[in-house]
């Protein structure tokens, strides 16, 4: 499904729907959509393509959805499909990447570059062990800062 269409950018789960064919139902700790959330993302992945977790319906519950955003940034979700306003707010902040995010992904962006320029594939960065196949992971904090807003410079 998600290599159908050349026009297919992101994938997302319906819980609901999920929830229901398994005969289950939800769990605040997602233990329930755990195997789609996973499912789903290796797909998304593989695809190349975005992957958004489903909707989370008790408005009520701010402290239960700022728990399952946090969840979706953890497991590799580019973000969450919302039902309300009042949501948009916190999964900017948890999924927009942060100042220290951009910086880091500066420092390694520009590493890689130089040192793929001397021919060097691994090599390390503050300390941690880095290799030249790191550079689409490390563009994407800068990219999405970029989508915010946050970022103007000429790595990406």
């Amino acid at each position: 499904i998600c290599c159908d269409s050349e026009r297919l950018f992101g994938v997302a789960i319906s819980g609901g729907d999920f929830r229901r064919c398994m005969q289950t139902s939800f769990q605040p700790d997602g233990v329930d959509m755990l195997a789609a959330r996973g499912q789903m993302l290796l797909a998304a992945r593989a695809a190349g393509v975005q992957c958004f977790d489903t909707v989370f319906t008790n408005l009520d519950d701010m402290e239960g959805f700022e728990a399952e955003v946090r969840q979706n940034k953890a497991m590799g979700f580019d973000g969450k499909s919302l039902i309300n306003p009042k949501q948009i707010r916190f999964v900017h902040e948890v999924f927009a990447p942060t100042e220290k995010e951009v910086i880091q992904a500066e420092k390694i962006v520009r590493a890689i570059k130089e040192n793929a320029e001397k021919g060097l594939g691994v090599f390390t960065v503050d300390g941690k062990r880095i290799y030249i196949a790191f550079l689409p992971g490390a563009e994407r904090p800068l990219r999405l800062a970029r989508a915010c807003g946050m970022y103007e410079g000429d790595l990406v």
